[in-house]
């Protein structure tokens, strides 16, 4: 059972601190499946999905970039992505992800 702490951290991850675009108990779903981080990294997968249509705009002298939120949004799933537990085999949508040890040889 996912705790406060938890949620709150999963919250501060993913910038979704108001309760009305993610619930408690949903984060708290989240969490029992797949720890902290692949909840983060699920909902940063969710907010790039919303993102993917959203296109750069030029006009009166000034642009704006939306498609980075996109590019963004999937730079920080993948970074709470690799930051999963390497203790098992990692699930999602039906697809195994097995990560391998890597070592740092120097000395």
């Amino acid at each position: 059972m996912a705790t406060p702490e938890q949620v709150a951290e999963v919250r501060e991850n993913t910038a979704e601190l108001d309760p009305e675009n993610w619930g408690d108990d949903a984060i708290g779903l989240l969490i029992d499946e797949q720890g902290v981080n692949g909840a983060s990294a699920t909902i940063w997968r969710k907010k790039a999905a919303s993102y993917a249509g959203l296109v750069n705009v030029s006009e009166a002298g000034s642009s704006h970039s939306f498609s980075d939120l996109h590019k963004s949004a999937l730079a920080m799933e993948a970074k709470f992505a690799s930051m999963e537990d390497i203790g098992g085999v990692v699930t999602d949508s039906g697809r195994v992800k097995i990560r391998t040890i890597q070592r740092d040889l120097r000395e």
